[in-house]
């Protein structure tokens, strides 16, 4: 399970690091194109803008899942009772996902009513919005899996006596 779970994150970041490579080609092809030749593509600002939006959410669905977002855990850290400590961290994963689910539920609402096609392009802006549901699913996926991590810490903790 362990071996399928890395091939998957290392054809996530394959995914992710073609994507941004395609951004940055597609960018500079355009920007050569505009400046140099007094020509511009059409289709590169609109596909460069869904490339970003791509990137942006499933690298933020990777940052979460290696607990990589900012967070405020100076306060959390200074309480002495690791009991408390963990506590806490469970219940801030538990409203981040509620969070991500509100979110991936919303988003699907959008993904699934657009019924436009992209102006240059020509392909549904459902692809386009469908990266909000597929990052929450991510995301929830990874949430599950982090408050179980807590909450069998909080166990351990339970069984073992308190230390201060």
């Amino acid at each position: 399970m362990k071996r399928l779970l890395d091939l998957g994150i290392l054809f996530y970041k394959a995914v992710l690091t073609v994507m941004t490579i395609a951004l940055f080609i597609i960018v500079g092809v355009s920007v050569f194109t505009r400046y140099c030749l007094n020509s511009s593509l059409g289709w590169s600002d609109e596909l460069s803008r869904f490339l970003f939006i791509w990137v942006t959410f499933l690298g933020a669905a990777y940052a979460y899942g290696l607990n990589e977002h900012i967070g405020l855990d100076f306060v959390v850290d200074r309480i002495r009772s690791e009991k408390t400590r963990t506590v806490i961290r469970l219940l801030g994963e538990i409203c981040i996902g509620v969070v991500i689910f509100v979110i991936a539920w919303y988003g699907w609402d959008v993904a699934i009513s657009a019924t436009n096609l992209s102006p240059a392009l020509d392909i549904p802006m459902t692809f386009v919005y469908g990266v909000v549901p597929l990052t929450g699913a991510l995301m929830i996926v990874q949430n599950i899996l982090k408050i179980l991590h807590w909450i069998g810490r909080l166990r351990t903790l339970s069984a073992a006596p308190e230390r201060r």
